[in-house]
């Protein structure tokens, strides 16, 4: 439409122009005859221009009085086309234009002498129905549809394309399930437009895939655990339950599923420790702390459980020392290592502790002359559940989870365990833990 509206314009001003030269080339036979008829004038220009058809009407206006003198029409029944304002103010040569029905009207002043001023009118018809804007107008009801199914097939190409990896984004993301939570998005051929929404999504994935695991993890955990404890609970309760039993064979009873309980409590309360691995929440609360003073709290805190044991810990050097640690964490770590150190050791036997220090990190040292650990066994004694005796384990009151719980908590500080062991004589185990920087 704008292009049809522009084009019809254009003929528009075409044809002003023309009915101004017409008018203008009336001038000197206006100059020459003085009065004419509107017909002789129509005829002669009808000729030489060869534009039909063309009405004209001729106003001679006294300036003096103020009034038309005389007005000559070439077509009287056409009169009614020249009803259009008359302003004989108007500058010389300067034409007026009206639209008049079907009709274009001009409207100038050609001659103004002292006392006279002579307009002159033209009209024809108005060109809607041109060749050139017929021609346009079928042009452009032929090629506008035909742009249009162009462009949408372009724009069509374009989003396509422009989508398709995103559609590919959004296929490999339905695959992926709880089976397959190991599959990531891949970030070849990505834009970058959407490559950091990828990045984040497999970050996502990432962070799902650890908590199922860790839930996965708790869920055997803790039917391999919970299995024997509750095996025994039960097995005791129904052999007291067969018949009548004396006040010490129920206690007796009553001490083993209060052993076997206690061993449940802790068993659950370390699984839900593991299951918090690299959580914000393990990390919260970090802050210089005195290694000493957590290695005589965790000595005086377990010192009864040695008594029971026969066992007697010694500590052989210890010094200051300022870490950067969780500290209620740090000190179920040693805790852990010593309760080891104790339940391994021979009875009637020491379980020493020392600190020393280089020039990068302090040693914390455990070491004990108990069962030790053979060569097969140490690289494993950081696995969930794995015992090196397990039938001496269960007896002494292992869940299998205590030195992955240490080196859990190790792993969370950045800080390094070394065990040295040789069955049946003893073993050590040294702290690596690195000194703060501004010391």
């Amino acid at each position: 439409m704008f292009i049809y509206n522009t084009a019809q314009k254009g003929v528009t001003d075409s044809l002003d122009t023309l009915l101004k030269t017409i008018s203008i080339d009336a001038i000197p036979d206006l100059k020459e005859n003085g009065f004419m008829e509107a017909k002789d004038v129509s005829s002669e220009l009808i000729e030489e221009f060869g534009i039909t058809p063309l009405y004209v009407k001729i106003f001679y206006y006294d300036k003096i009085k103020n009034k038309i003198i005389k007005e000559t029409l070439s077509h009287s029944r056409k009169s009614y086309i020249f009803d259009i304002p008359l302003n004989v103010e108007q500058d010389l040569y300067n034409v007026n234009y009206f639209d008049k029905d079907i009709y274009r009207v001009s409207s100038i002043i050609l001659l103004e002498d002292e006392k006279t001023k002579v307009i002159f009118q033209l009209s024809t018809t108005k060109v809607v129905d041109s060749p050139y804007l017929n021609q346009i107008l079928t042009s452009l009801l032929i090629a506008n549809p035909i742009i249009l199914i162009l462009m949408l097939f372009i724009v069509n190409v374009l989003i396509n394309t422009t989508l398709k990896p995103v559609k590919k984004v959004v296929e490999d993301v339905h695959s992926i399930s709880t089976k397959s939570l190991t599959s990531r998005i891949t970030t070849e051929k990505i834009p970058t437009e959407i490559e950091e929404l990828v990045k984040t999504f497999n970050q996502l994935l990432e962070n799902l895939e650890e908590a199922f695991n860790r839930i996965s993890s708790f869920s055997s955990d803790a039917s391999h655990e919970l299995k024997t404890p509750l095996t025994v609970i039960r097995g005791e309760v129904e052999v007291a339950l067969r018949q009548e039993r004396t006040s010490s064979e129920y206690k007796e009873i009553l001490e083993d599923v209060l052993s076997e309980t206690v061993r449940v409590q802790e068993t659950i309360e370390q699984l839900f420790l593991l299951t918090k691995k690299d959580t914000n929440e393990l990390k919260a609360n970090f802050r210089e702390v005195y290694l000493d003073e957590i290695v005589l709290d965790c000595v005086s805190q377990i010192e009864k459980f040695a008594t029971k044991r026969t066992v007697n810990i010694k500590i052989k050097e210890i010094i200051p020392a300022t870490i950067f640690a969780n500290e209620t964490l740090l000190k179920i770590a040693i805790d852990n290592i010593l309760r080891n150190a104790i339940t391994y050791s021979k009875g009637s036997s020491e379980v020493y502790i020392s600190e020393s220090d280089n020039n990068l990190e302090y040693l914390l040292t455990i070491e004990d002359n108990g069962n030790g650990i053979s060569q097969d066994d140490l690289p494993f004694i950081f696995e969930r559940f794995y015992r090196t005796d397990k039938a001496r384990s269960r007896q002494q009151g292992g869940t299998g989870l205590g030195l992955a719980i240490v080196k859990m908590i190790l792993d969370l500080h950045n800080y390094k365990i070394d065990v040295q062991s040789i069955l049946n004589e003893g073993t050590k185990v040294i702290i690596k833990i690195p000194k703060i920087l501004d010391e």
